[in-house]
């Protein structure tokens, strides 16, 4: 591919990329680096809230140090330039065997990322709060002092 027209694209792509949401890519491809240093920049402020890509990440010292969140398969020095171009935006698109549509929430740690979507928000959220209570019954039961075994039989889950 033309380099010019790849960075013609990307460069679009970053265009129009709206603040308060999280830029996800679904690439399907580990050969080049999907995010970088510039493009985080670019992201950052333009007030994104964190990258997920289906592929490589590159300059991750610098992406880290300037505190973008980015979750990739992994890292690789080489460039999208003359490699990839994009064809469409804002569109439902899956990841492994999770599918994610626009507007679904994306919830991220060290650990990974979770996606939830729109329309189930507000129950899944229900849910994740009252499994955090009662692991805060579970671990306060442990560290008082209760077998594990028998904080997994009174409260249901570990």
């Amino acid at each position: 591919m033309d380099p010019h027209e790849t960075l013609v694209a990307w460069t679009g792509l970053l265009s129009k990329a709206p603040a308060g949401h999280i830029w996800i890519s679904q690439p399907n491809d580990r050969n080049v680096a999907y995010m970088g240093e510039l493009s985080g920049e670019t992201l950052l402020l333009k007030g994104l809230r964190g990258v997920v890509t289906d592929g490589f990440i590159r300059d991750a010292n610098f992406l880290m140090k300037m505190g973008l969140q980015v979750w990739g398969r992994g890292f690789t020095p080489r460039d999208i330039v003359g490699y990839w171009m994009p064809f469409e935006v804002n569109t439902p698109i899956s990841i492994g065997e999770v599918d994610i549509h626009p507007g679904d929430f994306i919830i991220g740690d060290r650990d990974g990322c979770l996606v939830i979507p729109e329309d189930d928000c507000l129950e899944i959220t229900k849910q994740a709060e009252e499994s955090i209570a009662t692991e805060n019954l579970i671990r306060k039961a442990i560290l008082n002092g209760t077998d594990p075994q028998e904080a997994y039989l009174k409260y249901g889950m570990f």
